[in-house]
């Protein structure tokens, strides 16, 4: 039994590290950029300074950035070097993980786009609130060096000051040595590689514990049926489940569309979105330490107390008319436990219970994180630092490099951001066309596995094709402007059917029988819902 939970522990935290992996290298991406080609003053100014509109722009910015509350940390720690008003660091830090361009989108496809909106309005009030309250609570330090609180514990790192004189490496150069070349891309590459093998990938372990600790305390399928539509505690239990929880935005938004889809409570559905992706442990910790207990233990409550009161305030007006409680879901099964108390373990079985949810793309971002770490733990262990490749772009210049102004940098930057937006939902939501070709390799997939009987194969395969669905509505909702009613139907259709074809492949033993009538079923149904899309 304690082979079967430690395992289970491992399997959750491997899961959540595949599912960061993108956004965690896109946040040290962009802390990198701060850090090297913005600096502080104008990372401030970025941001919004010292004026109100410091809080609706963070959210702003926020919403643009493609991050997940781990790939959130090191560019927090970056807006902390440059002393960024507190109150907008706080609307950052929540803002970023809930919503990006993929995301939203995908939400829209979920549910009705007033409560995705509702979500979205209720999280820029979230955030102005819990802003404001903790710039009243909290200050900025004079320096990039000096703690913010007494009791506040300041981060000792190699990255902080040269190892030999104390040196701080991160000091912003003049205005006139700011040069675009190899030099400072060579020091943010570095940058990135030391950080993940540093304090950014001992955050990143912490946040991932938070999935192990629930691993530990949640039995196999526990949370079947704890948030059901009308339960007065559902939001109040959500908000106490989602403090631990590591989410990224898209599997935040999948759970938050099978919620919708089984008539759960929205307000839970709320309180997941703002706690689960919005912060996880290491968040908390890293407040603690740059700020102190005292100031967090506020900051804490206040933010519990804002997602309780929205939660509650949305629950009832956005139930739909006439909908009632499917009785469970399987949105929550990845916080218990991966493995029902009767498991045989076997590296075989454990294997496929960790990739079930992941694909080849997974895997290619999984191979690539290892290698950066490999080449940061490389870095450090020979004491090669970014601050000789930062001298070196101010002391070197090749006919090559640039000097660019740093009003360029930061106005080409919120347009990067932009542009890279709109084309990273065009590449993650291809066209009908591309996206009915990939439902067909996976539809067969899925429906050999199930009818040999191969259990894992077929759920794995199944759960590609429900999202290859929403791929499909989101593609088509981009290069058209509109997804019939009648598409929607269909969609909602076979993946109602889906859902029944796993509900049965789960049944131990299952009705080999029933799994055949069933796929039968779904060949006619997946042909009218083609057929819709064409």
């Amino acid at each position: 039994m304690m082979s079967l939970i430690l395992v289970g522990v491992v399997v959750r935290m491997y899961q959540g590290l595949v599912m960061a992996t993108p956004t965690l290298m896109t946040g040290l991406f962009i802390a990198g950029v701060l850090r090297y080609y913005l600096g502080a003053a104008d990372t401030r100014r970025f941001f919004g300074g010292d004026s109100f509109r410091s809080l609706p722009q963070s959210w702003l910015i926020g919403m643009l950035l493609p991050v997940c509350s781990i790939g959130v940390l090191p560019i927090l720690i970056e807006l902390y070097r440059a002393r960024v008003r507190p109150g907008a660091m706080t609307a950052f830090a929540l803002s970023a993980p809930l919503f990006n361009p993929l995301s939203l989108l995908y939400g829209l496809t979920l549910s009705r786009p007033i409560v995705i909106i509702s979500f979205a309005l209720a999280s820029l009030v979230m955030v102005t609130l819990l802003g404001m309250i903790w710039d009243r609570f909290s200050r900025r330090p004079a320096d990039d060096s000096e703690p913010i609180t007494g009791t506040a514990i300041p981060e000792t790192d190699a990255f902080s000051a040269d190892a030999a004189g104390g040196r701080n490496l991160s000091a912003d150069l003049p205005e006139e040595r700011k040069i675009i070349g190899l030099w400072r891309m060579l020091a943010l590459v570095v940058y990135m590689a030391r950080e993940l093998t540093g304090r950014c990938g001992g955050y990143a372990l912490l946040a991932l514990a938070g999935l192990g600790m629930l691993a530990v305390l949640l039995p196999f399928s526990a949370l079947q049926s704890a948030f059901e539509m009308g339960d007065p505690w559902a939001p109040a239990r959500m908000t106490l489940l989602a403090v631990p929880v590591y989410a990224t935005p898209m599997t935040a938004m999948s759970q938050l569309g099978m919620m919708f889809l089984h008539s759960n409570s929205p307000g839970a559905a709320l309180a997941l979105l703002l706690l689960g992706a919005g912060m996880n442990l290491a968040t908390l910790v890293w407040f603690v330490r740059r700020y102190g207990a005292g100031a967090i233990f506020i900051w804490f409550v206040s933010l519990l107390a804002i997602v309780l009161v929205s939660a509650y305030a949305i629950d009832r007006p956005l139930v739909l008319p006439g909908a009632e409680p499917a009785g469970h879901t399987h949105a929550f099964d990845l916080y218990a436990t991966p493995f029902p108390p009767q498991t045989t373990l076997s590296w075989q079985i454990v294997a496929d219970v960790a990739n079930r949810p992941f694909g080849l793309f997974d895997s290619i971002g999984l191979g690539l994180l290892a290698g950066i770490a490999i080449g940061g733990w490389l870095l450090r262990r020979f004491g090669i630092d970014e601050s000789r490749f930062q001298t070196a772009a101010a002391t070197q210049v090749a006919s090559y490099d640039r000097i660019v102004p740093a009003s360029v940098l930061g106005v080409t930057m919120l347009g990067g951001l932009i542009a890279l937006s709109v084309v990273g939902c065009y590449a993650y939501y291809p066209s009908p066309q591309e996206c009915l070709k990939e439902i067909s390799i996976i539809r067969g997939e899925a429906y050999t596995a199930a009818r040999s009987g191969n259990v894992e194969q077929a759920i794995h395969w199944i759960e590609q094709l429900e999202d290859w669905s929403r791929k499909l509505e989101v593609g088509t909702f981009l290069r058209v402007g509109q997804v019939r009613p009648y598409q929607r139907m269909q969609g909602h259709l076979i993946r109602k059917k889906l859902e029944l074809l796993e509900h049965e492949l789960e049944h131990e033993p299952f009705d080999q029988d029933a799994v055949d009538e069933l796929v039968r079923q779904l060949f006619s149904a997946d042909q009218r819902w083609r057929d819709a899309f064409r």
